[in-house]
């Protein structure tokens, strides 16, 4: 009776060091072929591995959206982070739903003709020790190949919407400013219109008012 006593202790220590001792898992959502060339983009998720580092604040981790982007290049076989050591809050490419997800065949709308668009959260615009919901998004911009990544909307703005014109030539994007200066974004707040012209050289990309 003692001995079964004491192997049902040591198989309950060894248990219980096998979980303490489990290492947490990276996840990666599914890969995006970039049209028909050798480049994959890889989103990493956030996860239990990574979500310490957003630290604790007002608002929420978006569920499913990316810690960071990697380009994968399937012909030198090569891979790097879109940005890096940038802690960023990537909103996903395409919704998905609680119950299910069917992987979708459509390319996802922020793959435009020569560049890819990123709705992102990178600055801590409350100052609560967090990067969470409750800072604003940005719109960024890479190459196809994940180069030339530039942030194109104004700092201190949050992305509400955006339409790209028929012809790829200019978005139209829907902010919201933060007018009664409380650090939030919501009621009380205007919203304003900008236009960004878009150019195959990212560093030409010209983003103004146009009403508000």
């Amino acid at each position: 009776m003692e001995k079964n006593i004491l192997l049902l202790t040591a198989l309950s220590l060894f248990t219980i060091s096998s979980f303490s001792q489990k290492k947490e898992e990276i996840n990666f959502s599914d890969p995006f072929q970039i049209d028909s060339s050798e480049y994959f983009i890889i989103p990493r998720m956030i996860d239990s591995e990574n979500n310490h580092l957003y630290g604790k604040g007002k608002g929420y981790l978006p569920w499913g959206n990316y810690n960071d982007i990697i380009f994968y290049n399937a012909k030198t076989n090569t891979a790097k982070p879109l940005f890096g050591k940038t802690l960023v809050i990537i909103s996903t490419f395409r919704e998905r739903s609680n119950y299910y997800y069917e992987k979708p065949k459509e390319t996802p709308a922020n793959f435009l003709d020569k560049h890819i668009l990123y709705l992102a959260r990178t600055e801590n615009f409350n100052n609560d020790g967090a990067l969470d919901s409750e800072d604003p998004l940005y719109v960024f911009i890479s190459t196809k190949t994940g180069e030339g990544l530039r942030q194109i909307t104004p700092n201190g703005l949050n992305v509400l919407s955006w339409t790209i014109s028929l012809d790829k030539k200019f978005i139209l994007v829907k902010l919201q400013n933060d007018k009664n200066g409380n650090k939030k974004f919501g009621q009380g707040d205007d919203q304003v219109y900008y236009r960004i012209d878009l150019h195959n050289d990212i560093q030409q990309i010209k983003t103004y008012q146009i009403m508000n």
